[in-house]
């Protein structure tokens, strides 16, 4: 059996190619078809699966495969902009690889990721309002108003008018902000199918409990509360309005970690503590509330309470 596995070719080629078809495709439907963007951003989920199964060598083919297939049918471009997306995200595989977990490979991606787009945004600022603010600019348009004047009453379509330009304005402020949070989406997403993916064919990879005991330094609520004592200055303001987006969604992930704590204790089948957290998050205040329960979890440290009293008091 040694001398066998030995003779076996590594890295398995077909199943990397086969992924880097697989994940080109999933990249370049959006280019084709903007409403699959849920597609694309998952795109380096198989590269990922690659990367824990095969090796590293496998997955950079399977990266360099597919770039070079997005350039030959969509450009230089689409290729470029699909390697900025994908090498970030394999870093998770290889934190996991080299046994330091998957949270570790999250950070790792989100920071390189945040670092591509800081750039752009000092680089290329007006370039990266424009697209933040496309989708919106199609609904403002008079065109789409008269549009939806012709299926809804009149003041409906006067309040989504109005809606739609607060929203606007808003946007043209916190966009950087924007673009933060949906790096740290892509990271999340991929992560959650790898980590789905892994618990029915490959839990030993996991480790128990990682993403649940997730909790920030208490640094991040002096820098919340600093922050928005910042708002209160005109000059500080935009800045401000931006980090407490960006520090209200990572205590966000905190608080889902808490429920999540909670979820996995419950006594009930893992279908039933699956839809607990469904029904929390489908909930219209859920990013509110769980900013919230991860803001307090930082004084009162909520996970502590489940714990047995004797663990409680050598704490």
């Amino acid at each position: 059996m040694t001398a066998r596995a030995r003779e076996r070719p590594e890295p398995r080629t077909g199943g990397a190619l086969g992924a880097a078809l697989f994940s080109a495709l999933m990249f370049g439907s959006f280019v084709r078809v903007p409403l699959l963007l849920p597609l694309a951003l998952v795109c380096p989920f198989p590269l990922l699966v690659v990367r824990l199964r095969s090796g590293s060598s496998a997955a950079a083919l399977a990266m360099v495969s597919a770039a070079a297939l997005l350039v030959a049918v969509l450009g230089g471009g689409q290729g470029l902009a699909y390697v900025m997306l994908v090498a970030p995200v394999l870093l998770i595989g290889e934190s996991m690889a080299r046994g330091r977990g998957m949270l570790r490979g999250c950070g790792w991606a989100f920071a390189l990721l945040a670092l591509e787009i800081g750039t752009a945004l000092l680089f290329a600022r007006d370039q990266m309002q424009a697209m933040a603010l496309a989708p919106f600019e199609h609904s403002r348009s008079p065109q789409f108003l008269e549009d939806m004047k012709s299926s809804m009453p009149p003041e409906q379509v006067e309040a989504f008018s109005e809606q739609l330009a607060t929203t606007y304005d808003a946007m043209r402020i916190i966009y950087p902000a924007a673009y933060i949070i949906s790096v740290a989406v892509i990271v999340l997403l991929n992560a959650s199918l790898l980590r789905l993916y892994l618990r029915r064919r490959d839990p030993g990879w996991l480790d128990v409990g990682e993403f649940e005991s997730v909790r920030w330094p208490f640094a991040l609520a002096v820098a919340f509360v600093g922050t928005g004592l910042a708002v209160l200055s005109p000059l500080l303001r935009p800045a401000a309005y931006n980090g407490l987006l960006v520090l209200a969604f990572f205590f966000g992930l905190q608080g889902l970690a808490v429920v999540s704590f909670y979820a996995q204790r419950l006594a009930a089948p893992p279908l039933l503590r699956a839809a607990v957290l469904v029904l929390v998050l489908i909930n219209p205040w859920a990013p509110q509330i769980l900013a919230l329960i991860g803001l307090f979890d930082m004084w009162f440290d909520f996970r502590k309470w489940a714990e047995p009293p004797e663990t409680r008091g050598k704490a």
